[in-house]
């Protein structure tokens, strides 16, 4: 993707998704501290996390954040230590610390720019999997969203339903939590979702184009075997 041919707002609305996905703010002034962190998957999210997120930090704040390996866990980390970053976080909205405090997606994220908004939550926090059919083979599309925020959750259906879709969202009790659980299936679905929505991680858009080549995806394969795969299956 050229994420040079986006507008700031685009591009900042893309990236308030991703941070309400698998991002924190954490403030102290006490300590100084004024730490923004996104987190993924170091094996199957690893180029998303170390290549594109922090060339969209950089092109929306100039500055260019850290990257980590989380030591003795399967975790990547993005690390932005900025004051003014934080402080423009919180002008819009965004909670410092626990996302349930979230009371409304901030105001910024309407018309033309859901679209960039759910994208960003998607390749953060939404999962693409394959239903198995009758005969055992992965061929279903299913796209879901789980979160503990009811705001967030409603926000996301009812957006996604004026884009045509038709998203189930259920209330479930998990280990003491409230969960909501957002789905939605099918194949026309899924080829609505990338004309509409589309992904920019390469997790889920391997996951795509294996469906679009092969009509099925193996289940439990990393990004990077996918790629490998896709390799031997030119498109075209």
């Amino acid at each position: 993707m050229d994420m040079r041919s986006l507008t700031k707002n685009q591009l900042l609305a893309y990236e308030t998704g991703l941070h309400l996905g698998d991002g924190c703010l954490y403030i102290n002034p006490a300590h100084r501290t004024y730490r923004y962190e996104l987190s993924g998957d170091s094996v199957n999210d690893y180029e998303f996390y170390s290549q594109i997120v922090p060339r969209l930090l950089e092109l929306l704040y100039k500055r260019t954040p850290k990257v980590y390996l989380k030591r003795g866990e399967r975790t990547v980390l993005v690390v932005l230590n900025s004051k003014e970053v934080a402080a423009s976080k919180l002008a819009l909205g965004l909670p410092a610390g626990n996302k349930l405090k979230l009371e409304r997606v901030p105001a910024l994220i309407e018309a033309d720019l859901v679209s960039h908004f759910i994208r960003g939550l998607a390749d953060s926090d939404f999962s693409v999997t394959f239903k198995r059919n009758r005969a055992g083979k992965p061929c279903e599309p299913r796209i879901e969203f789980f979160t503990n925020n009811e705001v967030l959750a409603q926000f996301v259906q009812r957006k996604l339903k004026l884009f045509g879709f038709r998203p189930s969202l259920e209330r479930a009790e998990r280990r003491g939590f409230t969960e909501y659980r957002l789905r939605m299936y099918g194949v026309g679905m899924l080829r609505d979702w990338m004309h509409k929505i589309g992904f920019w991680n390469p997790k889920h858009m391997s996951k795509v184009e294996v469906f679009e080549r092969l009509g099925w995806c193996p289940a439990g394969w990393t990004t990077a075997q996918r790629k490998s795969l896709l390799t031997l299956f030119p498109s075209g």
